[in-house]
């Protein structure tokens, strides 16, 4: 079979990101002989013109769309992007009657509106490797397609139980068919995962929806194989995009210890987790080539820690911040600002230890962005931030009343104040066209990095 694979996100703030979902999903379907082309939307200057040019000359017989995001996370500049995957899907419908697949993390957060809002024939929710190739073996033989808690189906009921799919074991990707080094210049960084799923509780996250809450770990061994190959085809600095790279501890020292002893030539971040980091891990870490850590901190308050119902206490991020002060590793501290119980207090507490441990730099979030099946959801409606029926594939975001409407304000004024703090809400220290200038030089690794070199902070006012 012909299957044409594309990739919606244009996003390229604060860099582009390889499409990794695509990739896994590509595995099967070419060792099962089909004959794959992948539509990478993300450099596209003219997206009518590539897809139209693609649809024409491969006539698929069947196509996959892969929705990464729904919007941008960011308030108050927040951007949907359902607009692009609708544009997508009129192209692919004006030019072909090929059947039409929608997955992708951003579709498994909401799959029953996405599925009632968007012209498509199959729905997968959750991890398609193994879902779409079933799919495509039924469309093959000829087999009538049956509705199943992973697949939906256009004009068929929705199955009682909506679940998303989980593969296992979880088999490497296939980057063939994609751009890695325009990735890589325009990026700075390859990309890879090393596990799925989180058994953690925080109340806002998507992971534990989207993956399950059981840790399923890939084999070191095939880890190591795919850097081993990245690094060939020139990859010098990699991200591991694991919801938490230092959890199981055990296996990421391990996977360290392997990266150590096949010597390779790469840097590295990932996203940490404090409450596992120890001073020992660090040190293999650092030995592996890690050149910065980024915790999901959230907050300095004890009361919006423990109302986020992060897995840690204040005491872990002092520790840990510490330990990578010692060991000489840049790290930064993602915040969110605005939560349930947020007030003037708790904001003041979290910028007094941001002053306190003296990061690399803060990356703070405004809003907490409400999802289906969170239990932020279910605070908001509970609060009437939110209504039952509000339709969550587009941007909704929860702010504490107890801010009286002045959060912007506050952070803006506190940020400002201080000189490596991140506000992409706010465009403090991070705007397009800042972003565009820094690509030019090539620059390898996450760009907060470079925020505690600058003489001052950079702003550009909302509305200008």
């Amino acid at each position: 079979m012909k299957i044409l694979l594309i990739s919606v996100n244009r996003e390229r703030m604060p860099f582009p990101v390889f499409p990794l979902g695509l990739a896994y999903l590509a595995r099967p379907l070419r060792e099962e002989g089909h004959q794959i082309e992948v539509v990478d939307l993300c450099f596209s200057q003219e997206v009518s013109v590539d897809l139209n040019n693609t649809l024409h000359r491969f006539q698929p017989d069947l196509i996959g769309i892969s929705l990464r995001n729904l919007d941008n996370l960011t308030y108050p500049t927040s951007v949907s992007y359902l607009e692009e995957v609708e544009e997508v899907i009129k192209i692919c419908r004006q030019s072909t009657s090929s059947p039409l697949v929608i997955g992708g993390s951003g579709y498994s957060l909401a799959p029953k509106e996405l599925f009632r809002h968007l012209d498509i024939d199959f729905g997968i929710v959750g991890e398609g490797e193994e879902v779409f190739l079933q799919l495509v073996r039924g469309l093959e033989r000829g087999d009538p397609i049956s509705p199943s808690p992973s697949l939906l189906l256009k004009e068929k009921p929705f199955p009682h139980l909506i679940k998303g799919a989980q593969a296992f074991p979880i088999q490497g990707p296939d980057r063939a068919l994609f751009a890695t080094r325009r990735y890589l210049e325009d990026g700075g960084m390859g990309n890879i995962q090393t596990k799925r799923g989180c058994p953690f509780f925080c109340i806002y996250c998507t992971y534990p929806l989207l993956e399950g809450k059981k840790i399923r770990t890939r084999k070191t061994e095939e880890v190591t194989e795919e850097i081993r190959q990245l690094v060939e085809e020139g990859v010098d600095y990699i991200y591991f995009v694991d919801d938490i790279f230092n959890y199981p501890p055990s296996y990421a020292e391990g996977l360290c210890r392997e990266m150590v002893r096949k010597k390779f030539d790469v840097k590295w971040s990932a996203f940490v987790n404090p409450s596992f980091l120890t001073e020992d891990l660090l040190n293999w870490m650092k030995e592996a080539g890690c050149m910065g850590i980024e915790f999901g901190t959230d907050s300095g308050s004890p009361r919006m820690i423990a109302n986020y119902k992060k897995s840690f206490t204040p005491e872990d991020i002092i520790r840990s911040s510490h330990i990578c002060s010692k060991l000489n590793v840049n790290y930064c501290h993602y915040l969110l600002f605005g939560g349930p119980g947020e007030n003037e207090e708790t904001i003041e507490e979290s910028f007094r230890l941001m002053d306190q441990l003296d990061p690399t730099a803060v990356i703070a979030m405004l809003g907490i962005r409400i999802y289906p099946g969170t239990e932020m959801e279910r605070i908001s409606i509970s609060q009437g931030v939110i209504h039952q029926d509000t339709h969550l594939i587009y941007p909704y975001f929860y702010i504490s009343p107890a801010l009286g409407g002045r959060l912007s304000e506050m952070i803006q004024e506190k940020a400002l104040a201080r000189k490596r703090w991140i506000v992409p809400g706010l465009e403090i220290n991070i705007t397009q066209n800042l972003i565009e200038q820094i690509r030019r030089f090539r620059i390898r690794g996450p760009l907060w990095e470079l925020v505690g070199r600058m003489k001052r902070p950079r702003v550009r006012p909302l509305g200008t």
